[in-house]
């Protein structure tokens, strides 16, 4: 059996007892080639040609559409190490900003909405945005991934999490969610969101992941009734009518939110972690989600920093294995992703200490 096989084998209940790792490489690669520091001799390698020189094998996520503002006037700038997002919409203009910080990372310092009283030009915003399907890259990802691996086809996020990221921000964001014209903004990203859903059942592949970097300090158990539920609830339906399976990722705790999102039918969840991470080990995880959810992580990225000794992630790994042993849905992993500062020793590590477990 490939590592394709062996990875799908494990959302349809159908793993083997003994541990499968397969940690998520993306956020180092794209961090990395990014700023032009992937290491000798990977400085023009994909992801997959990477992972497969680490031995390791290849989680490939690729998003299939592109966004589109239709009718409005959207400029982006850049001066220096700050960029300005400028919306010109029928009720004013919207403006949203971001520096970067000494690491190169973009941090955001101003939302678009500010106050109640651009809740209009931003309701016109999001009438005027939608999601164009774009498979062009698609052959050439599942060339380069092979057998050796997984090619996931990414989804945009959940509309309260793009609202919160793209709109309000999850500040002060948070106190306008009952304003009426929100809820508009809501219903109209919701419904671009599985308008897309559709396009991308009709895609060859599987798998498909919500980036929705879920996180239980932000989300309470109401606040997934009220705007999530039934978002996971109605994707999921139409991709099990076409024999795909809904991955969710993880950013931080979420033990409280996996029995809902079991109960929306969503088939598996990245980052499940312990503590220092996250709040929920692979064990307390598949009690509180049930028998039927795939569980992907178990290994918090904390680890895999040299701030850490490396006893810390010996331990780690055992207990994850331990937790994961004989579960034919678990899959081993850096909850959520190996983050750009990892010791790549300490990723193939693993591999070895699981071998020996």
């Amino acid at each position: 059996m490939n590592q394709r096989d062996k990875i799908l084998a494990r959302f349809a209940g159908a793993g083997s007892g003994a541990p499968l790792y397969l940690p998520d490489l993306t956020a180092w690669y794209e961090w990395h080639r990014g700023r032009g520091t992937l290491p000798e001799p990977w400085q023009e390698w994909s992801l997959p040609e990477i992972a497969r020189d680490l031995g390791l094998p290849i989680w490939l996520t690729v998003q299939p559409w592109r966004l589109e503002t239709t009718e409005l006037k959207v400029t982006l700038e850049e001066a220096g190490a700050e960029r300005t997002l400028r919306a010109d919409t029928p009720h004013g203009t919207l403006q949203a900003r971001w520096q970067q910080g000494p690491d190169g990372d973009w941090w955001q310092v101003e939302y678009p909405v500010k106050d109640a009283g651009d809740l209009p030009a931003a309701l016109a915003l999001a009438e005027a945005r939608a999601y164009a399907l774009d498979g062009a890259g698609l052959a050439r990802a599942r060339e380069l991934v092979g057998e050796d691996g997984i090619l996931a086809l990414e989804l945009p996020r959940r509309a309260l999490s793009d609202l919160l990221h793209e709109f309000l921000g999850w500040g002060e964001g948070l106190l306008l969610l009952d304003d009426t014209l929100v809820q508009q903004m809501l219903i109209i990203l919701e419904g671009k969101l599985q308008l897309l859903v559709q396009e991308i059942c009709q895609l060859d592949g599987r798998m498909v992941l919500s980036p929705d970097n879920l996180d239980g300090q932000f989300v309470s158990p109401r606040l997934f009734d009220r705007h999530l539920a039934d978002s996971y609830r109605l994707t999921t339906r139409m991709l099990h009518r076409y024999d795909k399976v809904l991955v969710v990722q993880a950013g931080g705790p979420v033990a409280h939110l996996l029995a809902p999102l079991a109960a929306a039918g969503v088939d598996g969840v990245q980052g499940i972690a312990g503590p220092p991470q996250g709040n929920t080990t692979l064990a307390e995880a598949r009690a509180l989600a049930g028998p039927g959810m795939t569980l992907w992580g178990g290994i918090p990225q904390d680890y895999l920093l040299d701030v850490h000794g490396e006893e810390a992630l010996e331990a780690a790994v055992r207990q994850a294995a331990a937790e994961a042993a004989g579960d034919g849905r678990m899959i081993l992993g850096v909850a959520d992703r190996v983050p750009p500062a990892a010791d790549l020793e300490r990723v193939t590590a693993i591999a070895t200490m699981l071998g020996k477990a």
